[in-house]
């Protein structure tokens, strides 16, 4: 009789990484270059870097910039938090926006750095750990979540009505205790009333109920408390 191994697939461990979005008043983000000699150099990618020993989100983050760029941010914003498994890693990155900030970024590691378009990032090639923080970018930095049911649609449609004229362009469908046929059903209208205002609807993890009613994207990361 043949034996049969199974082999167990790896787990890498879980490393936390503090990463900053660092964002002038025109709207252009700052890239860096992997330096040479360290993983994936070449690469382009937010500054930030790895946790050491004790230390929170924030203070990796304080310290990963000032090493590699040598600016102390004034106020630094929790934005987003997810995870993305490369084939010999997996990560936790720690997302924060920086507005503004003390000193002029240098490269202080030998590494190249660039103010870019967030629309049209030029430099290549990119870690793809940071492709999901390009697609969030671009989304408004207010926005509503909705709490509705299909017997409360008409009164909540009248006050999304008012909340798109003060100017929120950005909903998130979060619509519990409805199966997806239902689901469906009650985002389509808010798509439709939220393109008809140029704003964009996100759906709550769900992707066969983001085609099928017409929602701009999926929401699969994890807001900070």
């Amino acid at each position: 009789m043949q034996n049969i191994i199974i082999r167990k697939k790896q787990e890498f461990p879980l490393v936390n990484v503090a990463i900053a979005v660092i964002q002038r008043e025109d709207g252009y983000v700052l890239m860096a270059e992997r330096p040479y000699g360290k993983e994936s150099s070449g690469f382009w990618e937010f500054p930030g870097g790895k946790f050491e020993l004790g230390e929170s989100a924030k203070q990796a983050l304080a310290r990963e910039i000032y090493e590699e760029l040598g600016i102390k941010p004034k106020m630094v914003y929790p934005w987003i938090r997810y995870k993305y498994t490369y084939p010999n890693k997996r990560v936790k990155l720690h997302v924060f926006r920086i507005f503004t900030w003390e000193g002029t970024p240098s490269g202080r590691e030998g590494q190249r750095i660039s103010w870019e378009d967030s629309d049209a990032i030029m430099v290549s090639p990119l870690l793809p750990a940071n492709n999901h923080i390009l697609e969030v970018i671009k989304l408004p930095l207010l926005y509503v979540i909705t709490n509705t049911s299909q017997s409360s649609m008409v009164k909540f449609m009248e006050g999304l009505v008012k909340v798109f004229e003060q100017g929120v362009r950005l909903i998130k469908v979060c619509t519990r205790h409805m199966n997806p046929e239902q689901l469906t059903q009650v985002t389509r209208p808010i798509v439709k009333l939220a393109h008809h205002y140029g704003a964009k609807v996100l759906i709550s993890g769900n992707e066969s109920i983001a085609l099928e009613s017409g929602a701009d994207s999926i929401s699969k990361w994890n807001n900070y408390d």
